[in-house]
């Protein structure tokens, strides 16, 4: 765990467009691509997002972490359970990408969690992805 970083300060790197959520990255032809800082994001920007596919697809939002707010808070773990599903999900070769850069992983709840195998499947899903594991 970071030690750089309180705990109750940390960011869930798949929040919901919202505004006051930071924006970190979007996709582009299938990729994330990392801004170099956040992007607080208002209500226009989320009016705007909402057009079309939904926003939450095409960019990587962060927000407060809220932990057992969270109905996928592992309560007999203190952790995020999504982020241990997506590691579970994916080939070991994508857990062993290089990092990039990431304007967040200094607070990121996952990278705090599971260090660079977050950033892996990170890199590697959208909300959609996400949202199945949620319903499942």
């Amino acid at each position: 765990m970071d030690s750089n970083s309180n705990q109750e300060d940390y960011l869930c790197p798949s929040y919901l467009s919202k505004p006051g959520a930071e924006l970190f990255a979007y996709v582009a032809e299938g990729q994330l691509q990392y801004l170099n800082e956040t992007v607080v994001i208002d209500k226009t920007f989320t009016e705007a997002a909402k057009k079309g596919r939904s926003p939450e697809s095409r960019f990587r939002f962060a927000g407060k972490c809220i932990k057992g707010g969270c109905a996928q808070w592992d309560n007999g773990n203190s952790a995020c359970g999504l982020s241990n599903k997506l590691i579970n999900a994916v080939t070991p070769q994508t857990l062993e990408a290089t990092l990039q850069h990431c304007a967040i992983r200094a607070k990121c709840r996952w990278f705090a969690q599971n260090g660079a195998a977050a950033c892996g499947v990170c890199s590697e899903s959208v909300r959609n992805m996400e949202e199945a594991f949620i319903t499942s």
